[in-house]
């Protein structure tokens, strides 16, 4: 079975998050790639929820890693075709999880089989990890959390972590942070035909608001630009007749590498307090709720004049290097180990957690050049 065809086994596994149900998918990769002689460790911590980390050891010197999750968003409705269906059509590929990142999963696997074959062996070490939970952050440390942490105790030194998720064969080596805040506004209750004996806690959470999204970010950073801010949920009060004693809202921010958490929440916290100077009724409270760290690895690494001589082999053309405004798990990885970060694979980023989500099948088969080429080149 070649990777296209894995990747529509793949598809065919509902791996919907929630409630992700991975194992079903690790099942499939851990039977190929026992059977074609690799050292497989299955690492399940919630029931049906299994990591895969394979290790093939050619001895001294460094090492690759590459990572990829099994778990998809769920499927969602309004689809031209079924979407475990793994459909092709004119070229493409449609399934959930057929761009993010099953088909890129199939590259990778089909790509150790076939250095396996061909008698290659790694000059150092080649790990390659399946994870569970990515699409959910995997706050519980049960899929790639978990596997940061197994990383960590293989005390992984001379090496590099690659991911093999969705860039279109573009290379990923810088991203921006994420840090989430609830914001908390206290005022005091009465009857909404009476306001000013109360405080109207959704009011002062508004001005509030609107002062803090006007903050200036001053970090430009060459392929991420500034940092951004986002009020994406907001709620408060109970009834339309009282005035409201407690509203709060979620706030997402996006740091790029060089903006570093500390700076800005002082910034917020001065906010907070000039604006309780200039009304003493505002009663704001901030929450971070999540963190994680921007991380960019330099541009004169080896690993990215590799990667780029990889993709052109794969697919003939040059690879673009760019920033990643999302999170692919890389700050996590990166606190937790200490290795250098980047990303490449197939698979298009406007396909990605879309209806009718899809994939070039050439791109898939060029996937599987790619990783192919990139373990020679790293680990020759």
């Amino acid at each position: 079975m070649g990777a296209i065809e894995l990747a529509q086994e793949l598809i065919r596994l509902n791996t919907g998050n929630p409630p992700g149900n991975e194992s079903r998918v690790a099942d499939v990769l851990e039977k190929r790639l026992k059977a074609n002689g690799f050292n497989v460790e299955r690492v399940e911590l919630a029931a049906g929820r299994a990591n895969l980390i394979t290790t093939w050891n050619g001895g001294p010197g460094k090492t690759l890693v590459i990572i990829g999750h099994m778990d998809t968003i769920p499927a969602g409705q309004g689809w031209k075709h079924d979407p475990f269906a793994a459909t092709i059509e004119n070229g493409k590929l449609y399934g959930r999880g057929a761009s993010d990142m099953k088909g890129s999963l199939a590259s990778i696997v089909v790509a150790l089989e076939q250095l396996k074959k061909s008698g290659w062996k790694p000059k150092g070490k080649l790990i390659f990890v399946a994870a569970a939970n990515e699409e959910m952050g995997d706050t519980e440390d049960i899929g790639m959390g978990a596997m940061a942490l197994k990383l960590k105790e293989m005390a992984v030194k001379d090496g590099i972590l690659v991911f093999g998720d969705t860039s279109d064969f573009t290379i990923t080596i810088a991203e921006k942070g994420v840090l989430w805040l609830e914001v908390l506004s206290h005022g005091k209750e009465a009857h909404g035909s009476t306001p000013w004996k109360g405080i109207n806690a959704i009011e002062k959470l508004g001005k509030f608001l609107i002062a803090l999204n006007n903050m200036e970010f001053t970090t430009n950073h060459p392929l991420l630009g500034k940092s951004t801010i986002s009020i994406n949920t907001i709620s408060g009060g109970y009834k339309t007749n009282a005035v409201p004693e407690n509203a709060k809202a979620s706030v997402d921010i996006r740091l790029v590498p060089g903006d570093a958490k500390e700076k800005i929440m002082a910034r917020i916290r001065d906010l907070v307090a000039e604006m309780k100077k200039k009304d003493g009724d505002m009663n704001i409270e901030i929450k971070e709720t999540v963190f994680m760290e921007p991380v960019e690895t330099p541009a004169i690494q080896p690993i990215v004049a590799i990667l780029k001589q990889a993709v052109k082999e794969a697919t003939g053309k040059d690879a673009e290097v760019r920033g990643e405004h999302g999170a692919t798990g890389a700050s996590m990885f990166r606190k937790r180990t200490g290795l250098l970060t980047v990303a490449c694979g197939p698979g298009k980023m406007e396909q990605a957690h879309t209806k009718n989500e899809c994939i070039d099948v050439k791109d898939i088969e060029n996937g599987v050049k790619l990783f192919e080429s990139l373990a020679k080149k790293y680990l020759a």
